[in-house]
């Protein structure tokens, strides 16, 4: 039986659809205060689509609206980490629309009763954080000049030097320094995994990007875990202090460790 909560679904039109932010246990209640993606001049609620075991929570928004602004993907994602919070969530990709809360039903839900039951099982006690790093430009460049003598001998080289008759020695500086930059940022990272990993069940390490970029990786932390985990971060935080600053981000819903599913056909990216 397919049943909504808090949603305003009653009477839908052709021109609307149902936008699916995540699935979790049947009886869930949503976070008050939470803002979805918008809908109309009269804003929009967060409902739930039951069937069976698991909820589906939800919103309306136009069949034929693009998603795909900043605003939207905040949404989507606040809204999960909120109910993160609270219950075991699985996140849908950003964008999954469906024609109707009853597609929601028959073709997401009921379909696919038992995997999602046990990866809300294997969710739950468990929240996802995420560790980003950016260097001071400065010192990371010290450091660099310090551990490799012959950086340090093409920079004395061009110092002073006409650009355009270094303009070749400047190319093979900037590629040692990109060179050497990669490969700090592979030794940080393999330094994040060290310190932190025994404290969490699952670790991903991710493309840093930016330009200062150092570090970026995803932890899945039992909640038992959390202070001991947060404690481990402050501790690699004050050791890296001059060179890395460090931001914890989270907890989140797990975003980055779940099985790889695919909604329904007709849903759209």
């Amino acid at each position: 039986m397919t049943t909504t909560e808090d949603s305003t679904k009653g009477s839908q039109s052709s021109a609307r659809a149902s936008y699916i932010y995540g699935i979790v246990p049947a009886g869930v209640r949503i976070p008050d205060g939470l803002d979805p993606i918008p809908y109309g001049e009269d804003g929009n609620q967060l409902g739930l689509v039951t069937e069976g075991r698991l909820a589906a929570v939800v919103s309306d928004v136009a069949a034929d609206r693009a998603l795909g602004t900043r605003k939207d993907l905040m949404a989507h994602e606040a809204v999960l980490n909120a109910i993160a919070q609270e219950t075991p969530v699985l996140p849908m990709r950003f964008g999954a629309v469906v024609t109707d809360d009853d597609a929601v039903a028959e073709e997401l839900l009921a379909p696919h009763q038992d995997y999602f039951i046990r990866a809300l099982e294997q969710l739950k006690g468990h929240l996802e954080f995420r560790l980003r790093g950016d260097y001071d430009q400065d010192a990371v460049l010290t450091r660099i000049l310090e551990a490799d003598p012959s950086i340090q001998g093409m920079r004395e080289k061009i110092a002073g030097v006409d650009e355009d008759a270094s303009y070749y020695d400047r190319i093979r500086l900037g590629e040692a320094i990109s060179k050497a930059m990669d490969q700090l940022r592979a030794d940080d990272a393999q330094a994040c995994v060290d310190a932190l990993s025994k404290f969490a069940v699952a670790t991903e390490v991710k493309e840093a990007g930016g330009e200062n970029g150092a570090v970026h990786l995803a932890f899945l932390v039992r909640t038992d875990h959390r202070s001991d985990f947060e404690r481990a971060v402050d501790e690699l935080g004050d050791a890296w202090s001059g060179r890395v600053e460090l931001r914890l981000i989270g907890p989140t819903a797990a975003f980055d460790f779940l099985p790889e599913f695919e909604v329904p056909d007709e849903a759209q990216a």
